[in-house]
């Protein structure tokens, strides 16, 4: 199915509701918004929270808090995901349950429910909140509950009525009463205790606890630390803290910046009920302990195991955090000119791909921000650059669509605002990710809006007055700094005592509240810190330096584990991709068991307040390291969810270069949406530049950074102000930055700009440079063409001749000089060769114009030129060397799609009469709004109106389309179709004529090209064959496009004008004709040359200049002509002055065939009809012996193989290329380096395809000797090749091993009920065999010695079941034994297993290459479980037990291996339960399927036989080492011995009188004695 990829951006249209509603608007400057809910859109978008906010008490009137770790109350009537750190809690219509969870979800764990004699609700609401505590409140007519819990804190504090009466259900643990204290032990593995008022008194009624409290109403509930061993003693200790209860809770943060110190101040605000202590216990997590102010009190009493790592107990009511904000910036500066390759010439070409890119119609606020981020990142580059005019196009999209959103008009239903006063929000319609109906990502969307702004108003300056007030407004919904604010609630996402932003608006998952894309809040942070600059808004801007500076030290700490002391010892990776309430994971929301995904939110976007990621430099060299192992990220792998632009970037933070390198490497990837190549492309180069973040020096202003490179440091600021400031480093240095612009130490204060006399010019033509300085101290002008060095001038006025220029588009530029220092001027693009038809001849009109023919250029690549295409790369399959997405269809012919909003592409057309034009035309849009607008246009001027199109059905749905009014004139035109909104494809388009236009167009004609015969240096052009059809007067107007010389007109506004100044070469002229209201235009060539008859030209397109060859590849030489008097008739191709060959028909090519070894040097001669010749440029390309030596082995150096792999040295001159082919098919993920052996080198292999890597390296000698081995880097391991020695220069060709494996045998071995072995051997002179066996879909593969027996067991069979078997065995090389295949037949044997234990590979979610064993043993009212995973191919192994209904999942405890065991208590005899096992490994996951178990079955058959259990005796019992079966009247068949839990240790059907034990640990034990008659069951005591 061909259609479209773009986003599904959809075109909207307005909402049918049936009710019209008068919106209220709120004018906030020249933006507004909605009050009243506009109404959904034609995809029923447009959502908003339903129902009505949970709030009681003194919560009711103030804002509604979401975001928050409790916010579920505030939406649902109960909440079970409660976390609070230590302890979990849910709400009932009763009361509180409390427990310990230490990772998960609390499932149906009801340890203890706290509540009140007779209490009976539906919901629990929220009666107040501070900055980390909620009061939860139950009511109900005769009873009033409110617990009060905060981040943190050990106690949960209660308050009820005077006659309520306290209720506590102890369902897990043990009670005792101390007086008024009541003590709950091991209530599921933890310790409680209840502190009532002084005098009360418990009562108890089973495990029922009330207590009136002696009359109060107030108690308390702490939970002791892990592992308390002296409960009584610690119990008496907290009975201190107790009785204070707190009021309030709230943080406040200063930011000194002249010290770049932020300072954050926790207080609680206490209400002391009994007692001498005023002081609380307050728990500090990591990232508040390792920060704490040098004044504050430091925590000393208790200490907590958390989810977020050590909870440090503090008794008091304040401390103070410090921290140190390390500056942003707005982008990296512009000194990509000192990093090695970068070219200017490439950026702005790479910025012409996107500077005319337009916003879609049918979006959302996220996917909105993402394309205006890549926008606003590539226009700053542009102004870097003084592309002017592409930055403002880009400024002009985005202005346009960010003001669109910031305007509310009556009736519209897609970019717009609207407060919804009930749950105290701000909706962007339309939304994405549930921002609207569940309030979630705000800081994640609002972040790209707020840095739009601060873009707008650093580029249009004033744009704040008008629209700031409505930025400030989404400022305050997703983060109000203001306690006091009543529209918005104060600091929605970010949560002051967890250091960091939630995102889920009512934490609706059972884990608690989550964040997945920390770059992104940090994003926000870093918007808040642009505007609040730029707006000189100090209060925003030290909004922003909170919480940037206080989430860093939150990712770091629990998304990071920088510190190593918060994730599990068994959790794989050194980043967690989201962090919950109760836990944290690798997942990401769209698509599961995707690590590069993982990996890649947590830095997505990069900006420049992204470098927090390089500041641990240790850390980031290790996480970098991790991502090569466990992504394709180094073998160019195409994966949607792994982005590369992302991770190289990454990189560059601690390795610039090799970032640079891998971008060469792999420029044609598939960008992720959002993202800007130039911006990759800039940022690599100028850190590269630069060199790593230094964070250890900061500055007194917040848009800074330094960096140092080679022992070179770099002072960068950026001066949003409208003065020159002064800024001052930590270090002493201080920068001057010149108001509005960004500046670093190592600008100097010269500048240029260059110019071309044209920028087009005839195939080996010129072009005359200029540039133009200022700034004094200018030693020379340097003139490149992209990276080629033209020359240099060292005298003003600065000028150079780029001479002979070949086909093709050139970017030009200078660097200006002051000593060894410099700028770089702009780039101008200078095009050779002309846009010509795909087929050659124009289309005619009336007449079919096939989509996918357009138009090509000449000199390659048509971008830019007859086409622009926004993707960079071609989606279809139809002249894929263009960028345009086309694909040739059966039915439709050459199509184009995959559109984005402002390409365009462009055909010449002929037209036989002026007229007005019908226009029939095919499509399809699977869309369900349909597709586009798009229209025509010819020069500039608009023909048609817009064309939007119909959904069809389905993108394989065609229709037929038309439209009328198409105005064309008489003769040959460039139509343009222009797209202005995608989501359709293209088919045929077919014009007809109508009727004559309603006017007369003048006509052009600029006469026939003029042939000059030098040194004639003049002469005349020809208008006057130009004319008005109606005879109305026209004026004349002529232009030179191109030519070697500016020349002189006498009068460029006659007919016939003369010129002079003319020299050797070609010119070309444009002369345009007006009437008064239309105009015409046409042009023509003058040709001065020396003989009266131009020369041909002719350029080699192919091979390029310095392209080596291999001895025995042909060599294909393609060329270019043309001839502007005449026709090439003959072209002659040769090696130096030798001729190789020749071609008279166009397109002229040579295939020239056994060139010889060495260097050649090929030409191209044209030669015309009247015999002039013209010789193309040289081409310079050399011809390589090939030698090579190939291995195959199986022999590593660290690890191991389970095939093996093969090795390939080849000398072509003097370089080597080294292959390696792992021939392992059990390997995923694979990444390969190779290895020098002295002095040790590694670097990475290139991928070649499937399991090979390549490496060519440079500079040998003949006959020198080299050692290298290659590292195998896969999901889950590695494993290194042994060294190999090779002598450059040495061929081995003819030598390989071709002999095949002798002596192969195979035959059955052992059976079970899913498995059969086969045992294999063979002998070869390699050393190694590879051995497989197949039956049907089911394969096996084993990697053996010569002459070495080996077992292949086949897994995954049925019981029961017959297999034929297909065996093979071959050499590494491939080499096959004559005797492939063996064919052998088994059958598998019967399946015993029980519901107590058993094998098997059945799997609820994933699969497994082997199986699993698994048992289950009753122990009183416990279960054990015990799962062990026998895949072999499976490595990092961890393993949860998943309980089927109600759904709950626990981390099992590691026994050794890939053994889990995990036990369960609570369960009744008889019981019957269903579980499963998780086992999550590198690189995924596998689930059994689930088991039933009756709770105390053993699973031991009873006995049947009663004769045969009085014949037999077994003796001795206990026995030692031996156990005697004496059977002296049955015959018996079999003997199995059975653990107590019903799992098979012991099978046998031979010498069944005599049973050695020895082996079996001491212990009791059944034994089940078979005869052909019957069985029975006994059991015996192993001493």
């Amino acid at each position: 199915m061909y259609k479209t990829i773009k986003n599904n951006l959809l075109t909207f249209f307005f909402c049918t509701f049936s009710l019209i509603m008068v919106a209220q608007t709120t004018n906030v400057g020249n933006a507004s918004y909605t009050n009243s809910h506009p109404g959904r859109d034609s995809a029923g978008r447009n959502d908003f929270p339903s129902g009505s906010p949970q709030l009681t008490g003194n919560a009711i009137g103030k804002p509604v808090p979401t975001n928050d770790w409790w916010s579920t109350l505030v939406k649902e009537n109960h909440a079970d995901n409660l976390f609070n750190y230590p302890m979990t809690m849910k709400t009932t219509d009763t009361g509180l349950i409390v427990t310990y969870i230490p990772w998960g979800v609390i499932g149906d764990n009801q340890a203890i429910e706290v509540g009140l004699t007779g209490l009976s609700t539906t919901k629990a609401t929220v009666s107040d909140y501070s900055d980390w505590t909620v009061t939860m409140n139950w009511k109900d007519v005769d009873n009033e509950l409110n617990v009060t819990s905060g981040i943190g804190m050990p106690f949960l504090y209660f308050e009820k009525d005077e006659d309520d009466i306290v209720e506590i259900k102890v369902n897990s643990g043990n009670v005792t009463i101390s007086d008024e204290i009541l003590i709950v032990e091991n209530a599921s593995g933890q310790d409680f205790a209840f502190y009532a008022p002084s005098g009360s008194s418990w009562s108890s009624s089973d495990n029922t606890y009330t207590s009136t409290l002696n009359g109060e109403t107030y108690w308390s509930m702490a939970m002791l630390p892990q592992n308390t061993s002296d409960v009584s003693g610690v119990v008496q200790e907290l009975k201190s803290y107790a009785y204070v209860f707190p009021i309030n809770t709230t943080s406040s943060w200063t930011y000194n910046e002249n010290n770049s110190k932020l300072t954050t101040t926790f207080n609680v605000t206490t209400d002391v009920k009994e007692g001498l202590e005023t002081k609380m216990l307050l728990g500090l997590l990591p990232h508040q302990w390792y920060n704490l102010s040098s004044s504050s009190p430091v925590p000393d009493v208790y200490s907590y195991e958390s989810v977020r790592g050590e909870l440090k107990m503090l008794a008091e009511n304040s401390f103070t955090v410090e921290n140190t904000f390390k500056g942003i910036l707005p982008t990296t500066p512009y000194l990509a000119n000192y990093s090695d390759g970068f070219s200017p010439a490439e950026l702005e070409s790479k910025i012409a791909q996107i500077e005319n890119d337009g916003l879609a119609t049918w979006t959302d606020s996220y996917n909105e921000g993402q394309v205006m981020n890549r926008l606003i990142q590539t226009a700053r580059i542009a102004d870097q650059m003084g592309n002017i005019e592409a930055r403002d196009k880009m400024i002009a999209t985005v202005k346009e669509r960010l003001e669109d959103w910031l305007t509310y008009s009556s009736g519209e239903v897609a970019f717009l605002f609207y407060y919804n006063s009930a749950w105290s929000a701000m909706l962007g319609y339309p939304a994405g990710h549930g921002q609207d109906g569940n309030l979630n990502d705000h800081h994640f969307h609002w972040g790209y809006f707020i840095h739009a702004a601060a873009f707008m108003e650093q580029f249009e300056p004033g744009w704040a007055s008008n629209w700031g007030d409505m930025i400030n407004l989404l400022i305050r919904d997703a983060s109000s700094f203001d306690r006091n604010d009543t529209k918005f609630p104060y600091l929605r996402n970010f949560s002051p005592y967890a250091g960091h932003s939630w995102a889920n608006g009512f934490a609706t998952f059972p884990r608690g509240n989550d964040q997945e894309s920390t770059s992104e809040s940090m994003q926000f942070a870093s918007s808040l810190i642009h505007w609040g600059t730029i707006t000189n808004n100090d209060e925003i801007r030290d909004l922003g330096i909170y919480i940037y500076t206080t989430e860093q030290t939150a990712i770091e700490e629990y998304w990071f584990d920088m510190y190593e002391r918060n994730f599990s010892g068994n959790y794989q990776y050194s980043l967690a991709s989201r962090v919950w309430g109760n836990s944290y994971d690798s997942e990401v929301f769209w698509v599961s068991g995707e690590i590069a995904a993982a990996y890649g939110i947590e830095m997505y976007p990069i900006h420049g307040g992204s470098f927090y990621l390089g500041h641990n430099q240790e850390y980031s060299k290790k996480l970098w390291n991790e991502i090569t192992v466990n992504t394709g990220v180094l073998s160019r792998e195409e994966n949607d969810n792994l982005w590369h632009d992302t991770y190289w970037k990454y990189l560059s933070m601690t390795n610039p270069q090799e970032a640079v390198n891998l971008y060469n490497a792999y420029s044609e990837r598939d960008l992720k949406f959002g993202i800007s190549d130039a911006q990759t492309y800039h940022w690599l180069h100028s850190v590269n530049a630069m060199g790593i973040v230094d964070a250890t020096i900061t500055a007194n202003y917040p848009i800074a950074g330094v960096f140092k490179q080679n022992g070179q440091t770099t002072y960068v600021a950026h001066n949003y102000s409208n003065s020159e400031i002064i800024v001052t480093y930590s270090d002493g240095f201080q920068l001057t930055v010149p108001a509005n612009q960004m500046a670093t130490n190592r600008d100097i204060d010269v500048s240029g700009e260059i110019s071309s006399d044209f920028t087009q010019a005839y195939p080996n033509g010129s072009v005359n440079l200029s540039t133009t300085v200022s700034g004094s101290g200018i030693t020379k002008v340097e003139f490149f063409d992209g990276s080629t060095l033209l020359g240099e001038d060292t005298v003003a006025p600065y000028e150079m001749k780029a001479e002979n220029l070949s086909l093709g588009i050139h970017g030009f530029f200078s660097k200006v000089y002051q000593n060894d220092n410099f700028n770089v001027t702009n780039s101008i693009n200078v095009v050779v060769g002309e846009q010509v038809p795909y087929s050659g001849a124009a289309f005619q009109i009336p007449g079919v114009i096939e989509p996918g023919n357009y138009d090509k250029f000449q000199g390659g690549v048509g971008q830019n030129i007859s086409y622009l295409d926004l993707s960079l790369n071609n989606s279809g399959d139809y002249r894929i060397d263009e960028y345009v997405d086309s694909e040739l269809n059966n039915s439709e012919g050459p199509i184009v799609g995959w559109f984005s909003a402002g390409e365009w592409m462009e055909y010449t057309i002929d037209v036989s009469n002026a007229g007005v034009y019908d226009l029939s035309f095919r499509y399809n849009s699977g869309n369900s709004n349909g597709g586009g607008p798009f229209y025509f246009e010819v020069e500039g001027n608009k023909i048609s109106s817009d064309i939007t199109l119909s959904n069809t059905g389905s993108w394989d749905s065609w229709r037929t389309k038309s439209v009328s009014g198409i105005e064309l004139t008489k003769g040959e035109n460039v139509l343009r179709l222009h797209i202005k909104n995608g989501e359709f494809n293209l088919g045929k388009m077919t014009f007809s004529y109508k009727e004559a236009l309603s006017y007369v167009p003048p006509i052009a004609d600029a006469g026939a090209n003029v042939s000059i015969i030098s040194p004639t240096t003049t002469g005349t052009l020809n208008g006057s064959g130009s004319n008005d059809p109606e005879g109305q007067s026209i004026t004349y107007i002529w232009k030179q496009v191109y030519g070697p010389s500016l020349i002189n007109f006498d009068s460029n506004t006659i007919a016939s004008p003369n010129i002079s100044n003319l020299v050797e070469g070609v010119y070309k002229f444009k002369l345009t004709v007006n009437d008064g209201n239309y105009s015409d235009s046409d042009e023509v060539l003058v040709i001065v040359s020396a003989t009266g008859n131009l020369s041909p030209s002719v350029s080699i397109t192919s091979p390029n200049d310095g392209t080596t060859f291999r001895e025995d590849e042909d060599i294909t030489i393609t060329t270019i002509t043309s001839d502007l008097d005449g026709t090439v008739t003959l072209v002659e191709f040769f090696d130096g002055a030798v001729k190789i060959g020749e071609d008279s028909s166009d397109p002229f090519s040579l295939v020239w065939q056994e060139a010889s070894v060495g260097d050649h040097v090929i030409t191209a001669v044209a030669t015309d009809n009247n015999g002039a010749k013209t010789t193309s440029e040289e081409i310079a390309i050399t011809v390589s012996e090939v030698k090579s030596c190939s291995e195959a082995s199986s022999e590593a150096d660290q690890g191991s193989f389970s095939t093996g792999y093969k090795v390939t040295f080849e000398t072509v001159g003097t370089n080597v290329t080294i292959q390696f082919e792992l021939l392992d098919e059990d390997k995923v993920g694979v990444v390969a380096y190779l290895f020098k052996k002295y002095p040790f080198e590694e670097s990475i292999m290139d991928h070649v395809s499937g399991l090979t890597f390549s490496k060519t390296l440079g500079g040998f000698t003949t006959g020198e000797t080299i050692n290298y081995a290659c590292k195998f880097a896969y999901a889950g391991g590695q494993s290194v090749t042994k060294y190999f020695t090779y002598t450059i220069g040495d061929n081995c060709s003819g030598g390989e091993d071709t002999t095949a494996p002798e002596n192969f045998t195979a035959t059955i071995g052992n059976i079970t009920s899913r498995s059969i072995e086969i045992l294999v051997n063979a002998t070869d002179g390699s050393g190694s065999i590879v051995y497989a066996a197949n039956t049907g879909s089911i394969s096996g593969t084993i990697n053996g010695d010569s002459g070495v027996q080996k077992s292949l067991i086949i897994n995954n069979l049925q019981p029961e079941t017959s297999y034929t078997f297909n065996v093979t065995a071959k050499d590494l090389l491939g080499n096959a034994s004559s005797n492939n295949p063996i064919v052998l037949q088994a059958n598998t044997s019967k399946n015993e297993n029980t519901a107590c234990s058993g094998s098997s590979g059945d799997s609820s979610e994933g699969s497994f290459s082997n199986g699993y064993e698994y048992s289950f043993e009753t122990v009183g009212n416990e279960v054990k479980f015990t799962f062990e995973l026998l895949d072999a191919d499976k490595t990092g192994v961890v393993a949860y037990l998943r309980k089927q209904s109600p759904f709950s999942e626990i981390q099992m405890d590691n026994a050794g291996g890939k053994k889990f065991t995990k036990t369960v208590s609570g369960f009744t005899s008889g019981q019957t339960i269903s579980y499963a096992c998780k086992f999550a490994f590198a690189g995924g996951q596998s689930v059994t399927k689930y088991f039933s178990y009756t709770v105390g079955d053993t699973c031991v058959l009873s006995i049947d036989d009663n004769a045969l259990a009085e014949s037999v005796k077994c003796y001795p019992n206990p026995a030692d080492s031996v156990l005697i079966i004496d059977s002296p009247i049955i015959d018996l068949t079999k003997v199995e011995i059975y653990s107590l839990i019903g799992k098979k240790i012991f099978d046998s059907t031979t010498n069944l009188n005599q049973i050695y034990v020895d082996d079996l640990s001491s212990g009791l034990y059944f034994i089940k004695i078979s005869s052909e008659k019957g069985k029975f069951i006994t059991k015996f005591i192993k001493e």
